[in-house]
């Protein structure tokens, strides 16, 4: 019984390792599966005929001939299935269709005026299936959703525990959407960690931090290439750490958390009270500092001391090869860079900026959701 058992689990360990072995290489065949992977021919040209049946791959021409018969190429089919990845933001709702390749087949934004969650269920009943059918795929093919929000996330049961911007507390989100489908929660900077590592910047690196800049400040932690979540799931919450003792009071019921001196919040409030002007959205502020506006550039030199004081602290703490900001900071490109790598090598030890390199989101707004997304698809694959 053991043996019959383990022969099983060796088989999906080993079409699982096929499988993903077609994916990293976009187009490869049976002879080169099985010299990178180890394994016979044999088992990987049964495996790949499980995999074709399945309709989980497709065939996709042939190699050139080194003398004799050309050698059969793989591919993963696109079209087997899809992965909706979304992430919950305070204003806006952004939504991203993955198709099974990892290929953006689509995105979408939505304003959010209405935060409670029964309000934010029901926009997302209605959208999530809008979104699928206006693009042509039906929701029988849907692998699953992945919902990115800015919050902590208990690691078993999904359970938004706590979300201050959201006012939210021990909401289970999962239950309240009505997808007859696979959901996953995840924390958002958690989520766009996942999408930087799979599909932007952090693909070939093993240790990187996501530092997510909105109305907080989240983090995603990358360890030697997977997410380190912590004991009880609560890994990355560097935007409640305290950057001024007796400072500011926070939304978490602490005060001089590092969010409230470095998120874009603190940068309205910050503007407001230079300007006695208070803008409902952050674009309005980014379009001020890119004109040269005298206010809101000092903003933006306050925003990035603190970004740099607080990425600073993470990188003396934990030494990563990179670090990837996200946010709607990011689109004034060199304007802020500049600044917050002035401040971050201020605050920095020598050694540790030696390898370490500073980059803004390749994925702009869509990395939570992609990570979200990707997450999907790599439980998806874990089923094959």
């Amino acid at each position: 019984m053991r043996k019959t058992i383990n022969q099983e689990l060796m088989r999906n360990i080993n079409k699982e390792l096929v499988f993903r072995c077609i994916k990293d290489n976009l187009i490869i065949s049976k002879k080169i599966i099985a010299e990178k992977l180890g394994l016979s021919t044999t088992t990987v040209a049964t495996i790949i005929n499980e995999l074709l049946a399945g309709n989980k791959i497709q065939s996709c021409g042939s190699a050139k001939s080194t003398g004799g018969r050309k050698s059969i190429l793989y591919e993963v089919n696109p079209t087997s299935g899809y992965a909706v990845g979304i992430d919950l933001q305070v204003d806006q709702i952004v939504y991203v269709l993955l198709d099974f390749a990892g290929n953006v087949v689509s995105t979408k934004k939505t304003d959010l005026t209405d935060k409670s969650e029964w309000a934010v269920a029901a926009v997302l009943n209605k959208e999530i299936p809008e979104f699928v059918v206006e693009n042509g795929i039906s929701m029988e093919k849907i692998l699953g959703i992945g919902l990115g929000v800015p919050g902590t996330v208990h690691g078993q049961s999904e359970i938004i525990e706590f979300a201050p911007n959201l006012e939210w507390e021990n909401v289970n989100l999962r239950s309240l959407l009505k997808c007859k489908t696979p959901i996953i929660v995840e924390n958002e900077a958690n989520a766009a960690a996942l999408g930087e590592k799979g599909f932007g910047v952090g693909r070939n690196v093993a240790n990187m931090v996501y530092v997510s800049v909105g109305m907080g400040v989240g983090c995603g932690i990358i360890i030697d290439h997977k997410l380190f979540s912590g004991t009880s799931f609560n890994a990355g919450e560097f935007g409640h750490m305290t950057v001024e003792p007796d400072g500011l009071p926070c939304k978490c019921g602490k005060r001089g958390c590092w969010e409230v001196y470095a998120s874009n919040n603190a940068a309205l409030n910050l503007y407001a009270a230079k300007s006695g002007e208070y803008f409902d959205k952050f674009e309005d502020f980014i379009q001020r500092l890119m004109v040269g506006e005298k206010i809101a550039s000092e903003v933006a030199d306050h925003i990035a001391k603190y970004l740099g004081v607080g990425i600073g602290n993470i990188v003396n703490g934990l030494n990563p090869q990179l670090v990837v900001i996200g946010g709607k900071i990011t689109e004034t490109g060199d304007m802020i860079y500049d600044k917050i790598l002035q401040q971050i090598k201020y605050h920095t030890l020598r050694r540790s900026m030696t390898e370490l390199e500073i980059q803004f989101s390749a994925l702009n707004s869509k990395a939570s959701a992609m990570g979200a997304a990707g997450r999907v698809l790599d439980e998806a694959i874990k089923m094959l």
